[in-house]
């Protein structure tokens, strides 16, 4: 369910990219989502291949994060004919993500403290405080991970208790996000699909109940 309601939502990106709130939620679900995969493989005893993922994932979402407010950068920089900060900013996804992860990294780092200076003048192109931090936050995870990578194997003990904590947090950010799509966003159709992508099927039940139903002619209600 999450994923596909990630999914649905990242194809709607034009229709909520301009709410902080609602990038800062769904990057943090997207995150907290990861993080109950990586730990549910080690409780499964598989590899580090859903750290891998996980970490992969989260990269991805801070170029993504950057590039667009890159783009907002490039607007003001522009209009200013500041030629060296439009060197820093003026960035494609692919030479955000150039080189090394740690490189990529602390460049979009960089730019995220370049704007975080400078919010007094930003915040007419649409760049703020909110939106920063929510690159900061994925930053945050993103270390964590590799902070917590030697030791994953040997020293971490993840138990079905704190699993069910974070799903059960996961579930509550969900919600949350539930409100923010329908109080935010005037476009009814962007809503129905999300409406849909959240919807969960309990195909066993219903194979169960199709069963049950098949000795009896007449269709149900």
């Amino acid at each position: 369910m999450v994923q596909s309601t990630l999914s649905n939502l990242k194809k709607d990106q034009e229709h909520w990219s301009d709410e902080p709130e609602i990038v800062s939620e769904v990057n943090a679900i997207e995150s907290e989502f990861n993080l109950v995969n990586e730990d549910l493989n080690l409780v499964s005893g598989l590899d580090s291949t859903g750290y891998t993922q996980s970490k992969n994932s989260i990269f991805d979402n801070i170029i993504r994060a950057t590039y667009k407010l890159c783009r907002k950068y490039c607007v003001y920089a522009r209009r200013n004919n500041n030629e060296v900060l439009l060197q820093l900013v003026d960035h494609s996804i692919n030479s955000l993500s150039a080189g090394i992860e740690k490189d990529a990294i602390s460049r979009c780092s960089a730019i995220v403290k370049k704007a975080e200076s400078m919010l007094d003048v930003l915040s007419p192109y649409k760049i703020t405080a909110d939106e920063l931090a929510s690159i900061r936050q994925l930053m945050e995870v993103y270390n964590q991970h590799l902070e917590g990578r030697s030791t994953t194997k040997t020293s971490k003990k993840v138990s079905v208790h704190d699993i069910t904590a974070q799903i059960n947090s996961l579930n509550n950010r969900l919600i949350i996000l539930d409100d923010m799509i329908e109080g935010f966003i005037d476009d009814e159709d962007v809503i129905a699909r999300y409406k849909a992508a959240r919807i969960v099927v309990n195909y066993g039940k219903g194979k169960t109940a199709k069963k049950k139903a098949e000795p009896s002619s007449t269709p149900s209600a």
